[in-house]
């Protein structure tokens, strides 16, 4: 069975137990990540929210695009959207974090 680390309206982020992999579900956009994979999105997710958090005259334009790996391919949200991904990627980040210390 998947452990759930985080949700919200938007989607949510789980474990899968056979490959340890983190699914991260959110509207249309699917990601499964090794954990280093998935902090690293959560800098790129991060970044690009402080970056636009204030800027953003309309926080319904679907406006903000964050890049991928693949050449000319990006993600494209809303502020809200992307605040409501930052709260599934930063919550899950911070339940890992607990996990690693509870571990040691």
């Amino acid at each position: 069975m998947a452990q759930f680390f985080h949700h919200n309206e938007f989607g949510y982020c789980a474990r899968c137990p056979r490959t340890r992999h983190l699914h991260l579900c959110f509207g249309n956009v699917a990601l499964a990540a090794t954990t280093a994979e998935f902090q690293e999105f959560r800098e790129v997710v991060s970044s690009s929210w402080q970056h636009h958090c204030l800027r953003t005259q309309d926080p319904e334009a679907r406006c903000i695009a964050l890049r991928t790996p693949a050449p000319r391919l990006a993600l494209v949200f809303t502020l809200i959207e992307l605040t409501q991904l930052r709260d599934i990627v930063e919550n899950t980040a911070l339940l890992l974090e607990v996990e690693e210390l509870l571990q040691k």
